[in-house]
């Protein structure tokens, strides 16, 4: 009998529909002649690449082929190995900041002030008296655009010059009367997220202030935390108003949540500090949600339309709860990520299956194994799983996987740790095989694995004769 492997999170506000849960994996279709039609793999390991102060590591930009890094209240630039220099200034705050450049100019806010940095002028706070808080940054067409916090406004500076700024070069969000809490970019389409709207905005060639709203573009749908906004293959991705996930197709949007998901959402005490951003891995292209105060991360991969967890550890083998990436970027051939804990910055590596030496613990939660509530009796399990993949030495030279299994519908697991090892480094013949494992009529078998070694499940089979 052919078990069902998890490959997704669909942990349901009732368990016995389903506790489906995927953690530090990811599923992959795979082609119809392949051995299995889905497989699933553990997502990358974070090498050090560069420390940049103490942290936390707050926002990445990339200008004139360098990399810039908001590190706990500084600017820094980083170079091709990693090697970072403070750039002077104090930038307020500890939370995740918004950057964009024209160039020559990055300009970075964190809500409260506008900070301005070039080569020749070097760092400085935006001190223009017509420059207003701003929780985001975004360039488009020779101007910076920023949303004016706490009102309906949104307005830009001067033509190529992000210090100066004009009292009248400022629009109204006006199709509610909503505040504006972030702007994007797509497409060379300025969008400006309000509370309980999103307005579409073109430019109309005017001289202080460029854009105009989109005639009957306006989308009833609002934002729910001012950095919860992601641009990922060719689109826009935004956690709204409602707790719902959606992503842009056109001036349309569509909801790529789910309701297991959502009621996760809607339990917490605070989704307001949420933030999102994109990353592309192999062909995959991820969308990664994290909630901070509720000490969650949710990745949606746009290649499958599935939703998978994920969830960091410190050098003491503790879960920490989040993924520990602030923020990512693209540059000097890597994919980097910012670390929320510390001023390390690090990049995603296939072969490495440790974040920053910390281990990974992989852990998915299979679908229920039923029929027709007759009992259903195993004994034999068996996975198929990529095997011979041990360390040379230490940790992972004989790795192993963990098997155990719920049968009251995923709400409580039991206490036994059944381990059968992936094979040593070479062994790949070696079978991860589970006998006498007892009755159920509703059995959700759960795997984890802990140790440092590359993390492929195709297919799990078991004997079963089926009783009444």
């Amino acid at each position: 009998m052919l078990i069902q492997i998890a490959t997704n999170s669909y942990r349901s506000a009732s368990l016995p529909v389903s506790a489906q849960r995927v953690k530090n994996l990811y599923a992959e279709r795979e082609p119809p002649d392949a051995k299995t039609p889905v497989a699933v793999f553990g997502s990358p390991g974070i090498v050090l690449f560069g420390t940049a102060g103490t942290g936390p590591v707050r926002g990445f930009d990339v200008m004139g082929g360098v990399l810039y890094v908001v590190s706990g209240g500084h600017l820094y630039s980083a170079t091709s190995l990693g090697i970072a220099s403070q750039l002077g200034g104090t930038i307020s705050g500890t939370d995740v900041v918004s950057m964009d450049n024209n160039g020559t100019e990055l300009v970075i806010t964190n809500g409260t002030n506008g900070y301005i940095y070039s080569v020749t002028g070097g760092f400085r706070l935006i001190t223009d008296t017509d420059f207003n808080a701003a929780n985001t940054v975004r360039f488009l067409d020779q101007r910076f655009v920023f949303d004016e916090a706490g009102t309906n406004r949104f307005f830009c500076s001067d033509v190529l010059d992000g210090a100066a700024y004009q009292a009248l070069a400022f629009a109204s969000a006006e199709s509610r009367p909503d505040n504006v809490l972030a702007v994007e970019v797509n497409s060379q389409v300025l969008f400006v997220f309000g509370e309980q709207t999103i307005e579409p905005h073109q430019n109309v060639g005017a001289a202080n202030f460029p854009w105009e709203r989109v005639p009957g573009a306006v989308i009833a749908r609002g934002l729910a935390a001012k950095y919860c906004i992601a641009k990922e293959d060719s689109t826009i991705f935004f956690l709204g108003d409602d707790l719902v996930f959606y992503k842009f197709a056109g001036m349309n949007i569509q909801r790529i949540s789910t309701h297991a998901l959502e009621a996760e959402w809607r339990g917490y005490v605070a989704t307001s500090d949420a933030f999102a951003f994109g990353w592309s891995w192999h062909g995959h292209k991820f969308v990664t949600v994290t909630f901070p105060i509720a000490n969650t991360t949710f990745e949606y991969d746009i290649s499958t339309g599935l939703w998978h967890e994920r969830e960091s550890w410190d050098e003491f083998e503790n879960p920490l709860g989040r993924w520990r990436a602030n923020c990512h970027v693209s540059v000097y051939n890597k994919q980097l990520i910012g670390d929320c804990y510390s001023g390390k910055i690090g990049y995603l590596d296939e072969s490495t299956n440790t974040e920053f030496d910390n281990v990974i613990q992989a852990y998915a939660v299979f679908p229920p194994v039923h029929s027709d509530r007759k009992r259903v009796f195993f004994s034999r399990i068996e996975l198929d799983v990529e095997t011979g993949v041990g360390v040379v030495s230490g940790q992972g030279s004989d790795p192993q996987i963990m098997l155990d299994w719920s049968d009251d519908g995923g709400r409580t697991f039991v206490n036994r740790q059944l381990w059968r090892s992936m094979g040593a480094l070479g062994a790949y013949r070696s079978r991860l095989k589970w006998t006498r494992l007892g009755s159920s009529r509703d059995r959700r078998y759960r795997i984890t694995i802990s140790d440092p070694v590359p993390r492929t499940i195709i297919a799990a089979n078991a004997d079963v004769t089926v009783g009444l």
